[in-house]
């Protein structure tokens, strides 16, 4: 039988070799370089950290940093964190010993209907009820030994969900910071719009006197007269529209920085223009995503968790040893007659081997593989979609530049007619109306050039949001906290801090 024993041995390690592996991923490609890219990021990487002042408006970035201090989705996020962090402290708390005080009493009277012989058991009195009275007080001690790192895996697991949680509260508070400028930006835009919607309320009430006197000269018809008054009804029926857009979005930027409502419609009440980024956007490489975008972050944190989960339910089917110590006191009393007070000690340990459970713990491994998948699947997704944005980002922001451009050399061009339109009625080779009519292309123009400023600052703020800007992240590459192979999140992460 003794050469029989090497057999069963390796045979044993190679089982237990099997259920310790866990599905292996591979790691999603990426690209080397945007494909929309179209300007050098000369600015350092660490602007990302504060981009909101990039756009050098000291409104934004005040706005910005009370949104941090008081919006209610940034604390929820850390309760969150807080919880996890909990949660973490009570796995690491499973590795280490438990330590109680229990104590115990019990009295038991039993009636006694039979007279006892006389001797020694009659003096104590067992002749008429018995009572038994026991008490004991120990210090206790267990520790259920993680031999095979079960339990160490399942620290680990909640180790990457803390890591999950801390991503996923500077995503809220990336949110947050991207809603505050947008907020910001859209309130900005529509004061500047009123502003130009008025101006041309006075030009359209002004072509509608001039078509009355013109009327009135037999020059041009009722229909011309009626084509003017429509044009200054449509513009105050604008003007209405426009003042509930602006008290809505003041009222969203109240809403962002838990203030009272009406707050913002106060303080920014001045006059100001629509901010833009200064200078170019650095956009890094795609790899840098893996680093700098905390919902990627999150992700890969979650599908380590699931990992090291898948891990553990393995090792589930290892054996268990644990061992238990006591030191204490006991006693015993019979009628009060009889007493015995003893120190004690006890010292034991506990093995089990799992043999049969009806596929209990096979199917946990089951469940554990199928939310490791899950996680893989759901981090290529997130993965898949911030590609799409940056490059969305960068081809809108680069489109909406060139825009910008343009719309300014039309406004020029219409700045120069209307001078030249005053110039030629001052020297009487043009009629009012003409002058008026190239005010009105001008500020058609300053209206359009407002609209292609709006949109660039959008864009910019979805740019900033995309490449993950918001927060300094750490470059030090995670380490496994149970000594075991970094995750796939870990790796990727390794790699962009490389």
């Amino acid at each position: 039988m003794r050469p029989r024993r090497p057999v069963a041995v390796l045979g044993l390690a190679v089982l237990l070799a099997a259920c310790s592996s866990v599905p292996e991923y591979a790691e999603p490609e990426l690209p080397a370089q945007w494909f929309s890219r179209s300007q050098s990021a000369s600015v350092a990487p660490q602007a990302l950290a504060a981009w909101w002042q990039m756009f050098d408006d000291p409104t934004l970035t005040r706005l910005v940093s009370r949104a941090m201090e008081r919006n209610p989705d940034v604390e929820l996020a850390m309760l969150q964190v807080s919880t996890a962090r909990a949660q973490l402290r009570q796995s690491r708390a499973a590795l280490l010993p438990s330590i109680d005080l229990p104590g115990s009493a019990s009295r038991q009277r039993i009636e006694n209907d039979r007279d006892v012989p006389p001797g020694p058991l009659q003096d104590l009195g067992l002749d008429d009820d018995i009572r038994i009275e026991n008490w004991e007080l120990a210090l206790q001690a267990s520790w259920e030994l993680d031999l095979f790192g079960a339990t160490r895996a399942r620290n680990q697991a909640a180790a990457h969900q803390l890591r999950s949680a801390e991503a996923e509260a500077i995503a809220a508070r990336l949110a947050v910071v991207a809603n505050t400028a947008q907020a910001y930006i859209q309130l900005r835009a529509l004061q500047n719009q009123r502003q130009l919607l008025v101006e041309g309320m006075a030009l359209a009430a002004e072509l509608e006197r001039i078509a009355n006197l013109l009327f009135e000269a037999g020059e041009v018809t009722r229909l011309d007269v009626e084509s003017a008054a429509a044009e200054h009804a449509t513009l105050r029926a604008d003007l209405s529209e426009l003042d509930l857009n602006l008290a809505q979005a003041a009222l969203a930027l109240d809403t962002l920085l838990a203030q009272p409502p009406g707050t913002s419609a106060g303080e920014l009440s001045g006059p100001a223009g629509v901010p833009l980024a200064k200078g170019p956007i650095p956009a890094g490489q795609p790899l840098d995503l893996l680093r700098r975008r905390p919902d990627l972050i999150a992700e890969a944190a979650r599908l380590d968790s699931a990992e090291s989960q898948s891990l553990a339910a393995r090792r589930d089917l290892f054996p268990t040893l644990a061992i238990q110590a006591a030191l204490g006191r006991s006693g015993m009393a019979l009628n009060n007659e009889l007493s015995s007070v003893s120190n004690f000690t006890r010292l034991g340990a506990t093995f089990g081997l799992p043999i049969f459970d009806f596929g209990r713990r096979r199917s946990a491994i089951e469940l554990a593989d199928v939310a490791g998948e899950t996680s893989y699947v759901a981090f290529r997704a997130a993965l898949g979609d911030a590609l799409e944005q940056v490059e969305r980002g960068l081809a809108g922001v680069d489109g909406q530049r060139q825009r910008l451009a343009a719309l300014q050399q039309m406004r020029a061009h219409y700045q120069r007619s209307q001078e030249l339109a005053d110039t030629s009625y001052r020297l009487g080779e043009a009629n009012l109306q003409e002058v008026l009519n190239a005010q009105r292309g001008l500020l058609q123009a300053r209206q359009r050039q407002l609209s292609g400023r709006t949109e660039l600052a959008t864009a910019q703020v979805a740019l900033f949001v995309a490449l993950g800007g918001g927060w300094q992240p750490d470059p030090a590459p995670a380490t496994s906290e149970a000594g075991n192979a970094p995750g796939l999140g870990q790796t990727l992460n390794s790699a962009a801090a490389r």
